[in-house]
């Protein structure tokens, strides 16, 4: 599966080094909330402001307080999963048109994401951290997976 990371920085701009100590201390519950460079969300609340944007999102309670939507068209196995420190967007590797009607549904609820909270997105396999949806993103990602797909069914 794909990701996508969708984080809302605390002071507006997300980094590389924030993105790092993200990963590296964002799951030890010692850490002061000072020191997150992310804000705290209530998955919840952000589930419903989803909806209203997509209301054919289905939800589903998933692990903890994380809340779980998704795409009403399996083919696409399409999914957002909402937690207290962001929104994970997941989605199939596809090849060539298939992959440009992913992206642009995921894109639609990334930059709905920036527009209404200040959400950055980070893609963690090209390691581009992004203030809102590009479409320069978009044609990257549709290439690297148009690149990896023959190699992924050859496995």
């Amino acid at each position: 599966m794909y990701e996508i990371h969708l984080y809302a920085p605390k002071i507006g701009r997300l980094t590389p080094a924030m993105l790092a100590w993200l990963y590296q201390y964002g799951g030890d519950a010692m850490q002061p909330e000072g020191f997150y460079p992310v804000r705290k969300i209530q998955p919840k609340a952000l589930a419903r402001l989803l909806l209203k944007l997509d209301p054919t999102l289905i939800p589903s309670a998933g692990e903890g307080a994380t809340v779980q939507l998704r795409y009403p068209h399996p083919a696409l196995d399409i999914s957002l999963l909402v937690h207290e420190r962001g929104v994970i967007i997941r989605f199939p590797y596809a090849g060539s048109i298939l992959a440009r009607i992913i992206l642009g549904i995921c894109y639609t609820y990334i930059r709905f994401l920036y527009d209404a909270g200040g959400f950055w997105s980070y893609d963690p396999q090209l390691r581009v951290l992004s203030y809102a949806d590009d479409f320069q993103s978009i044609d990257e990602t549709a290439r690297l997976m148009d690149e990896l797909m023959p190699r992924l069914l050859s496995e």
